[in-house]
């Protein structure tokens, strides 16, 4: 044995490359094993080349499509412009006492999303974009942890941009302090076209506002669970005065 994996996400193309070395006429043999019986899953193979010299490799294989824990960079999300008031990849405390998190979520030690609310005014958004996702029919999962503590949180949306669409569908969203620890969401969605997620953070009425996210990733079929959806108040008015820079 060469390589073997035990799981992989569901619905999504992962790449593998196997170094290996024979000093005589080889075969590679490809076998899938059952876990039982009964349960023999789906296995799938594509694209296979065999050629000589090590698999130049890099030290981590890309992502899945929409996928990204930040750690190592912000993977394929981009931003329409970058300044003070856009999202920032951070690790650890953000710079404003009693605001966001004091570390990610992946392992407490790595890095994150955030604004910092202390270089916004109040109303100002930040957007952070997907790569564009390949539309597939049935339902889609997009799965993230969300950080939102602070007496001045703003808003948290999740929006859907699809291809030749001239606006964004909301799909998620969550309104003021939610909860000092990192919480997780699952959005459920359709999209039979190309498309682009966008996250969307506003500033809220204080310093004290700051929002991160984390650890997104995508799921093909819907969730296996879903948590409630339900806009929670916070006392601010319904569109936060949002203003537009």
């Amino acid at each position: 044995k060469i390589w073997s994996v035990l799981e992989s996400p569901r619905g999504v193309w992962m790449q593998a490359e196997v170094s290996f070395k024979k000093p005589m006429p080889t075969k590679v043999v490809f076998m899938s094993l059952c876990k039982s019986f009964w349960d023999c899953g789906l296995v799938a193979l594509d694209d296979i080349t065999i050629q000589l010299g090590n698999c130049r490799s890099p030290e981590r294989l890309p992502p899945p499509p929409g996928e990204c824990t930040f750690d190592q960079d912000e993977c394929a999300f981009t931003q329409e412009k970058r300044n003070r008031s856009s999202w920032h990849r951070g690790r650890g405390e953000t710079p404003t006492s009693y605001t966001g998190p004091k570390g990610d979520h992946t392992t407490g030690v790595g890095y994150y999303m955030y604004i910092e609310a202390s270089h916004m005014v109040y109303g100002q958004k930040a957007h952070l974009l997907s790569q564009p996702l390949r539309g597939v029919p049935g339902k889609h999962c997009l799965i993230f942890f969300y950080h939102m503590y602070g007496a001045g949180t703003g808003l948290l949306s999740v929006y859907l941009k699809r291809e030749e669409d001239s606006k964004e569908s909301l799909l998620w969203r969550r309104k003021g302090e939610q909860s000092i620890s990192w919480l997780r969401a699952l959005v459920e969605y359709s999209s039979r076209r190309q498309h682009q997620i966008i996250f969307e953070a506003i500033r809220g009425v204080s310093i004290r506002s700051d929002i991160a996210i984390d650890d997104v990733k995508f799921q093909a079929g819907p969730c296996e669970e879903m948590e409630d959806t339900s806009q929670q108040s916070s006392g601010y008015s319904e569109d936060l005065n949002e203003i537009d820079y």
